[in-house]
């Protein structure tokens, strides 16, 4: 009996462990990165567990005299499918809307087009850069950061094999909607990353 019930909260200890670590992993992000000097780590700095088709938002308090950076990383799960919007509370302008990557097929992106698609900072640099966005408040204010992960689609790609004129066995990817017609729900994290600096000069949001 012993045994039986070891055997049993290892298979429910296994069925938690899974949902377990992954909500570790999104706040273990934060204890990688290392803010470097002039700049400090800010403790508003959040990376939560997201799901796709969903909002999510919070506020992040900026207090006069300091320069704030922050930088947005995503599960590779969700594509960079995300749009993140950034409301200035004192004056409800919005200071920021960008989706996660520029369309396929589009030239390569450019500083401020996209909150996660590296960009170059030259043309001729063979370094990429991760967007970044810097706010230097000339009076306290918070910003209401708004992300939506889009919803992933309902089709998918399956291999298909088939003949062709010369006799040959070729495959291919073709799409396929699902079943159900539901888009499919994906679990990743998503982090917002928050250090700040003294500032050299001041951002007027008006």
């Amino acid at each position: 009996m012993k045994t039986l019930k070891n055997i049993i909260l290892g298979l429910a200890m296994s069925a938690i462990l899974p949902a377990a670590v992954q909500a570790q992993n999104c706040a273990d992000f934060l204890n990688f990165r290392k803010a470097e000097k002039p700049w400090r780590y800010n403790t508003a700095s959040k990376s939560a567990t997201c799901f796709s088709g969903k909002k999510y938002e919070f506020v992040l308090p900026l207090a006069k005299g300091n320069e704030y950076r922050i930088q947005f990383f995503a599960s590779p799960v969700f594509n960079n499918d995300v749009q993140v919007k950034i409301v200035d509370l004192n004056s409800n302008q919005v200071v920021i809307d960008l989706p996660g990557q520029l369309p396929e097929g589009s030239p390569e992106p450019k500083k401020g087009q996209t909150c996660l698609q590296d960009y170059r900072e030259k043309e001729t640099s063979t370094s990429m850069t991760h967007p970044f966005f810097d706010f230097a408040p000339a009076q306290p204010t918070s910003l209401k950061i708004m992300i939506e992960i889009k919803e992933k689609s309902n089709v998918v790609m399956v291999t298909q094999g088939d003949w062709d004129a010369e006799g040959n066995y070729v495959e291919k990817q073709v799409p396929v909607k699902k079943d159900d017609g539901s888009p499919e729900t994906v679990k990743g994290c998503f982090t917002v990353y928050v250090i700040d600096k003294p500032a050299d000069e001041v951002t007027d949001f008006k």
